[in-house]
């Protein structure tokens, strides 16, 4: 159903800001300086190239799926249960892995680097009681990240990288990639953050018609807030990287670790103030990302029992579990479940593409072939993600066009896709 409300300005820009926040993890702001280093004088391409999968893949696909209505109404076209059985595995793999390493990452990376006693434990006991206070509310939960913790953290980061850009810390040297474009896409899209969009569309779909926008309204509401996310992305993301390729003649790729080259960066820009400011948006970053992450999880989870499992209940549930996993330590986690990031990655994408066509697209024989033959692709790769080497699926993966780049997947979905479209029109005329 269409409506004709008249669409707030305002409401556009804290919902962009809410999807910002929650793309936005800790573990966001310590790629780009490494990969700027990388490309060094080659820091033009390489900033368009971690851009254009960093930021252009995740937000296009949230506008891809506001523009089809819902992450389900693409997955039932592979089968009816598809939906509940992929987004429940990602929902998961949060609960494991994403949601207690904001935890883990902004208390050791952002609280102790402003108070070095920090107790750990109790830090996150208290980190995910300020998370559930947040997320409690279903309806203004996405409300309250983006009118009062986004904001802050958004200033505190365009205030470091502005003066990264406007007083250069160094000189750019020579590229240490033979490619500055291709490893900064590479590196860009191995963030996994088109996951995020597949997580969270359904509560930015449903806190949006909470504003009374419908129809052709959701939609440009969507896409205005997927531009304002897109801004803030690029705009923090190429001035860390610029930063990052301005010292690429005083550090080195393999002399320095990920988080100290983002700290040495800031340092040197700044001085011990922008440090400061540098751990409070760590913090908020990896807050408002499990804020986020929490409430869509809850979310989905309660949709999916059918309020069997109250959304009051789960948002309780889930910070208990999730304190719980980062009081552990994450290492051995992310050890056995990372893997299933990758796993998954390729499915989003593939369902993301077909989105993009899905009223173009005859019938679901093509959809079916190409999720399908991905999902083969990905199970066949697992081992090796994990790795354990298998001579003969070594050998089957090594002779798959694009393996070596990452991009393994796309002769397999595209075959699919042909395969099962003819099959489909087959049965069609039989």
């Amino acid at each position: 159903m269409e409506n004709k409300k008249q669409i707030k300005a305002t409401d556009v820009l804290f919902i962009g800001l809410a999807l910002f926040a929650t793309y936005f993890g800790a573990g966001n702001l310590i790629f780009p300086p490494m990969l700027g280093l990388q490309s060094g004088t080659g820091w033009g391409a390489g900033m368009i190239g971690m851009i254009a999968s960093g930021v252009g893949l995740p937000v296009l696909a949230m506008i891809i799926l506001g523009h089809c209505g819902s992450v389900q109404r693409i997955s039932d076209h592979v089968h009816k249960n598809f939906y509940h059985i992929f987004v429940g595995m990602i929902m998961v793999l949060c609960c494991c892995v994403s949601i207690p390493r904001t935890a883990a990452v902004g208390i050791e990376m952002g609280l102790q680097g402003l108070w070095g006693g920090a107790p750990y434990l109790v830090s996150v006991v208290i980190y995910f009681l300020i998370a559930f206070f947040f997320a409690k509310d279903r309806g203004t939960a996405l409300d309250k990240v983006g009118k009062i913790l986004t904001p802050v953290m958004t200033v505190i980061l365009f205030i470091l990288v502005i003066k990264g850009f406007i007083s250069p810390i160094g000189t750019p040297s020579a590229p240490t990639v033979d490619n500055a474009f291709l490893n900064s896409f590479l590196g860009g899209y191995s963030t996994g953050d088109v996951l995020v969009s597949f997580l969270m569309a359904s509560l930015f779909f449903g806190t949006i018609r909470e504003k009374g926008y419908e129809g052709a309204s959701l939609r440009k509401v969507n896409f205005g807030a997927g531009i304002i996310a897109a801004v803030c992305l690029a705009v923090v993301y190429g001035g860390l990287f610029f930063m990052g390729a301005c010292v690429s003649g005083e550090y080195s790729a393999d002399s320095i670790g990920n988080a100290d080259l983002l700290l040495n960066v800031i340092r040197s820009s700044g001085g011990q103030i922008a440090l400061y400011g540098l751990c409070l948006s760590v913090i908020l970053a990896c807050l408002t990302t499990a804020i986020g992450q929490i409430t869509a999880v809850a979310d989905f989870f309660s949709e999916a029992s059918h309020e069997k499992l109250p959304y009051r209940v789960l948002v309780i549930i889930v910070p208990v579990v999730t304190t719980i996993v980062a009081s552990f330590g994450l290492d051995t986690i992310v050890s056995l479940t990372g893997a299933w990031f990758s796993f998954t990655y390729p499915i989003a994408l593939v369902l993301m593409i077909l989105g993009i066509f899905e009223r173009k697209i005859p019938n679901d024989g093509a959809y079916k072939g190409a999720v399908w033959c991905t999902v083969v692709y990905a199970f066949l790769d697992l081992p090796a993600e994990y790795g354990v080497h298998i001579g003969f699926l070594d050998a089957i993966l090594d002779k798959i066009p694009l393996y070596g780049l990452g991009f393994g997947w796309v002769v397999p979905a595209a075959a699919g896709f042909i395969v099962g479209l003819l099959a489909g029109n087959a049965k069609k005329n039989a």
